[in-house]
């Protein structure tokens, strides 16, 4: 989209000046060394002498991981193919500092990975990408600083698997069958589907293998001298290799959907063994986690958007929809006539409307429905459309020059879309209804928005779980100039913003806080459309109610704020804001200038 980075939205908004927002990640040099089967990093900045290329012996006395390099999952590529965070729960006994993050990888588990590390309260402290991975097995990657870890204090540590099939075993890791190696205890295994936030859902006590390298040393001074090299702890079980032979459910399992409910041979997507909530966790409303996160309760008695209840349905807790079986989409991918209907389907490209019959969004010329599109749905010129898309997932395979949905007469229902752009773009005559954006990929000088447009006239956007700055994955390249502009974001650029309602919407952002990710965090959650220094500043006819703004890392949503102006001070246009609060209940007010 043709909008403000963060970088532009900094400095005097009333002149409408800009400067620069933050330096660019310089991610820290290091090196992949091995000692006594232990994977470890030396980081940008340590101090310490070498021994053959390795660390000291007294080094790798203080520094280790809680799995050992030689463990290998029993379950190297669970059959999940969907974007999912996975990670470990963990404590230590010694103060120490975390200079990596390391997980287990099966060839199929493909894709770009950023590791982070959680502090309990969700505080994301740190977050690296893995680079130079190898086709399987351990994989390591530095922090750009240590982080020193307290006592006695849950910390997560995570990645994104973007394609699923991350390594898992059932029945391996809980409170009550803990993993400990010297200072470190890894508890639990966590995960979460939403596109951001530490992941905190547990499942069949899964062990998903993501570990980190911890020292009790330091980084930069000398350590200690050890008599002895650190060996692994053998008090409690270890899920090495031995454990394929642990209980676990097969894949027919009743108390789980299979395959015959949700897929056919032809797709890749599977939801047979992927590590979603139990029935107990799942509320009397459908409603599955916690309140304000992506498929838990909203603040009017319902649920708000996010993995059981948009996409394609798949038999998940708290979805009451009928699971549809997919299967391969073989009619025309650009669409020149009316009439079209696709229904529980795989499209594995782009779908591109050229066709129209009218304005009427109750009379749609194309209709996509309980599909899986690996590919943008894109509707270019008003004469084109309308065209339907409700209970549809879309995640196109790669970066795409199109916005996921856009952009004239159409209306999008129980959505959910992430990867690529993820945004749901409109020009005119347009609906985003109880739809989930997330998890965009960030590439090159792009500049993301989960809903917006560049001189829009006539959009509801409704009830939807809307973030931006919770990248599933960031491709190698000039990343300075790219990220959020808005989470919600109207720019007039080719015409006036006009005719929009914002009515009933949760919006977050600011998931990195650190000096390295900042400039890839929306400078506001949301933009209303008045830009002094655009072709068209004004905005007319714009109502925002009753939205809910969460507070995120930078605890007011945005990096400087929930809202940029609605309008010029005095000029209200028939513009109306009311009754939009954050998640903990504090009124926004209105912003002119």
């Amino acid at each position: 989209m043709n909008d403000p980075t963060p970088q532009e939205q900094r400095g005097d908004r009333r002149e409408g000046r800009t400067r620069a927002f933050a330096l660019p990640l310089k991610p820290g040099s290091r090196r992949r060394i091995v000692v006594a089967g232990l994977a470890a990093v030396a980081v940008a900045g340590t101090v310490v002498a070498t021994l053959s290329g390795g660390l000291t012996a007294s080094a790798a006395a203080n520094t280790y991981s809680i799995w050992p390099s030689t463990t290998v999952p029993g379950t190297v590529a669970d059959n999940d193919t969907a974007s999912v965070e996975v990670g470990t729960r963990f404590t230590t006994n010694t103060p120490g500092w975390v200079t990596a993050v390391r997980y287990y990888k099966g060839a199929e588990n493909t894709g770009t990975k950023v590791g982070k590390l959680w502090d309990s309260s969700g505080r994301l402290l740190a977050q690296t990408t893995f680079s130079g991975e190898t086709r399987s097995g351990w994989q390591q990657a530095a922090l750009s600083a240590p982080v020193e870890l307290k006592t006695g204090v849950n910390y997560v540590v995570s990645y994104r698997a973007p394609q699923g099939r991350y390594a898992d075993d059932q029945y391996a890791l809980s409170p009550s069958k803990s993993r400990v190696n010297h200072a470190l205890t890894a508890t639990q295994g966590v995960y979460t589907y939403a596109g951001w936030g530490m992941p905190r859902e547990t499942w069949r006590d899964s062990n998903y293998f993501v570990d980190v390298v911890f020292t009790t040393v330091r980084p930069g001074n000398p350590a200690p001298p050890a008599t002895t090299a650190p060996q692994p702890s053998t008090t409690t079980p270890r899920p090495t290799a031995s454990t394929t032979t642990a209980p676990r459910p097969s894949t027919t399992s009743a108390s789980r959907p299979t395959t015959s409910t949700t897929t056919t041979s032809t797709t890749t997507t599977s939801t047979t063994t992927a590590p979603r909530p139990t029935a107990t966790e799942t509320s009397k409303a459908g409603c599955v986690g916690d309140p304000n996160t992506p498929g838990g309760p909203d603040p009017w008695g319902g649920c708000w958007p996010g993995p059981q209840n948009t996409g394609y349905p798949k038999g998940l807790p708290g979805d009451t929809r009928k699971p549809v079986t997919l299967t391969t989409y073989t009619g025309p991918t650009t669409i020149r006539s009316c009439g079209i209907v696709i229904d529980s389907k795989i499209v594995n490209q782009d779908l591109l409307v050229e066709a129209g019959n009218g304005t009427d969004l109750n009379k749609p010329c194309v209709t996509i429905r309980n599909s899986l599109i690996k590919g943008v749905v894109f509707a270019e010129k008003t004469s084109y459309g309308p065209f339907l898309i409700e209970d549809t997932e879309v995640v196109p395979n790669s970066l795409s020059w199109w916005e996921n949905v856009g952009r004239s007469n159409f209306r999008a229902i129980r959505v959910n879309s992430h990867g690529s752009e993820g945004v749901v773009k409109c020009d005119s005559n347009c609906e985003v209804k109880d739809t989930w954006v997330h998890g965009m990929t960030l590439a090159k000088a792009y500049h993301y928005n989960a809903v917006g447009g560049n001189g829009t006239n006539g959009y509801l956007i409704e009830h939807n779980f809307l973030s931006c700055g919770d990248w599933s994955s960031v491709m190698p390249g000039d990343l300075a100039d790219g990220g959020c502009s808005a989470v919600i974001g109207f720019y007039g650029d080719f015409a006036p913003n006009q005719n929009i309602t914002i009515n009933r919407n949760f919006l977050i952002s600011t998931f990195d806080m650190s000096e390295n990710g900042k400039h890839r965090q929306a400078a506001y959650c949301l933009n209303p459309g008045y830009y002094p220094t655009k072709a068209y500043p004004d905005t007319r006819n714009i109502s925002v109610t009753n939205n809910v703004f969460g507070r995120g890392g930078s605890g007011k949503c945005g990096v400087y704020g929930p809202t940029n102006s609605l309008n010029a001070i005095g000029r209200p246009n028939g513009n109306v804001w009311s009754n939009n609060h954050f998640d903990d209940g504090t009124v926004i007010n209105r912003v002119e200038e």
